[in-house]
């Protein structure tokens, strides 16, 4: 179940950078519909994915010279 997430996660952030939406938004239906965890546990999971995202886009930035 742990690579099922890990999926659901890399997806979200691939398709939320794509398409500008943030991971959440992908995120949070698909681990509520997989039913698993609780509302309060699939946010602090949600909100930890995204916050990821930005860290490594500032870093990507930040290196690319610009």
């Amino acid at each position: 179940m742990a690579v099922l997430y890990f999926l659901v996660a890399l997806v979200a952030t691939l398709l939320g950078s794509l398409a500008g939406l943030g991971g959440g938004v992908i995120i949070k239906p698909i681990l509520d519909l997989l039913g698993d965890f609780d509302l309060a546990t699939i946010s602090i999971l949600s909100s930890v994915t995204v916050l990821s995202m930005a860290v490594v886009s500032m870093f990507k930035f930040k290196n690319s010279g610009l």
